[in-house]
């Protein structure tokens, strides 16, 4: 886990953990453990997966802060898919698992490596982790460019739109239509939520009491900087 692969004790000459390092190795170990068993949970009970998915985004939501209070409150960054920036995680030592990222039956999986369309929680090893969600094992998408300071009801991840940003399916078995009517994220802030996807397939929200789509400019998110998994 987390603290197997940490070089904290090598860091301090050998001392070992500190009593707050220790903390947070298990606190994100407990993080671990649970998001599977949110995962388990959604592939045997479908109706609870949108619920599942919101928990597990909350989950990533968590490394991605760890990363940002180690990064000047920046969070990772990614150049053409959301992998790149979640793989980061990885690279941290904050988890050895995929599961996490999945969502049992989304369509993002299917080109899963080893066929299982899960991943298969290979990850390579340092420095760089290169086998850690390849395409094939990521469900969420994510927001590049933004730090821990940013307006905090902006959208930082959540459950992957179909191949067009920011437009989700009605068809569940294709790409975007997992969770469908519904739509899941957390905002820069922490803020986990399952929200509506309208007749025109977007997620929408209302910030200022008026109902707006969650992905255009006017909300404050750039539609560049939105980045699906690496299909």
């Amino acid at each position: 886990m987390w603290f197997a692969r940490s070089e904290c004790a090598a860091g301090q000459g050998g001392r070992g953990f500190t009593r707050i390092q220790l903390m947070v190795a298990l606190v994100l170990t407990g993080i671990v453990a649970a998001a599977g068993l949110l995962v388990l949970k959604s592939k045997f009970f479908p109706a609870g997966k949108k619920f599942a998915a919101n928990k597990s985004a909350k989950a990533i939501y968590t490394w991605l802060q760890a990363y940002a209070n180690e990064h000047d409150q920046e969070f990772p960054q990614a150049k053409d898919f959301s992998n790149e920036a979640f793989r980061q995680l990885f690279v941290m030592g904050y988890l050895d698992d995929e599961t996490t990222f999945a969502i049992p039956g989304d369509a993002w999986l299917n080109h899963a490596p080893g066929g299982r369309k899960m991943p298969d929680n290979r990850i390579g090893s340092a420095p760089d982790f290169a086998e850690a969600l390849q395409p094939g094992e990521c469900s969420y998408f994510y927001v590049t460019g933004l730090d821990a300071a940013d307006q905090s009801n902006l959208p930082l991840l959540g459950n992957a739109f179909s191949e067009t940003v920011g437009v989700y399916s009605k068809d569940k078995t294709k790409k975007g239509g997992i969770l469908y009517p519904k739509a899941v994220w957390v905002s820069v802030g922490g803020a986990a939520r399952i929200i509506d996807v309208g007749e025109d397939l977007r997620a929408r929200m209302a910030p200022d009491g008026k109902e707006t789509p969650l992905f255009p400019e006017s909300w404050g998110t750039k539609i560049k900087d939105v980045k699906n998994p690496a299909p």
